[in-house]
């Protein structure tokens, strides 16, 4: 009777073809400011300036450095304690050994990924407290004020 592969290929086709129809409206991007009568979240993130958003990038960042350095630390104090206790057992001091190893290690890398970013920020002429985010909003520093 119907082959069913053909089948499935129309249907898909239709599919396509209805949906392509049907959701694609014309954008009007730059006649249209969603914050105009904004009403609960619209309205936060409609307050959400690029110097906000400067802010959260900055603070995040550092949390990140500091959560990373408290951790390297804290595993650094355990495989010293664990070596203090090991009681001369070569399993348990080559354990602590590695503990050590691993946490000046990952100190060594936060402190490189510190250093990566300034020296990536001042090839660019940055200062890290200078980053700026786009805004696609007009007259805040967007392409779309220009026009």
């Amino acid at each position: 009777m119907f082959n069913l592969d053909i089948v499935k290929k129309l249907l898909s086709i239709l599919s396509a073809l209805t949906t392509y129809s049907v959701m694609a409206m014309p954008a009007y991007a730059d006649t249209l400011d969603p914050c105009t009568d904004a009403s609960g979240i619209a309205s936060i993130l409609c307050g959400f300036t690029t110097g906000k958003a400067n802010n959260i990038v900055q603070n995040v960042i550092i949390f990140i450095i500091i959560i990373a350095v408290v951790i390297a630390i804290i595993y650094l104090l355990y495989g010293g304690i664990k070596w203090i206790t090991s009681g001369g057992d070569k399993a348990q001091v080559e354990s602590a050994r590695n503990h050590i190893t691993a946490a000046i290690v990952g100190l060594i890398i936060v402190f490189l990924a510190i250093f990566i970013i300034s020296i990536v920020l001042t090839l660019f002429g940055v200062k890290f407290g200078d980053l700026a985010i786009p805004s696609l909003l007009n007259g805040t520093g967007g392409a779309s004020g220009t026009t």
